[in-house]
């Protein structure tokens, strides 16, 4: 479920067909992001789920797999 979610996030940001992203890839690699747009993705997704990224956090995150396995762990943590 959140990683459904995630996804129509990402389409929804991005203007982007979900099946054309490679989710392993370095996110600052790729043409259809770019910083300032992922920045508003990361409080997009922070508002949507209810949590908040620390700056280690972020600075982990270097694909949207990456952020999606973060996110999974903090919303079940706050479950």
């Amino acid at each position: 479920m959140i990683r459904e979610k995630f996804e129509k996030l990402v389409e929804e940001n991005f203007d982007v067909d979900i099946n054309n992203l490679n989710f392993n890839e370095n996110i600052s690699e790729n043409d259809e992001i770019d910083s300032i747009d992922l920045l508003d993705f990361v409080m997009t997704i922070e508002d949507e789920f209810e949590i908040e990224f620390s700056d280690d956090e972020l600075d982990n995150i270097k694909t949207l797999n990456d952020m999606i396995e973060i996110l999974e762990k903090k919303v079940e943590d706050d479950q």
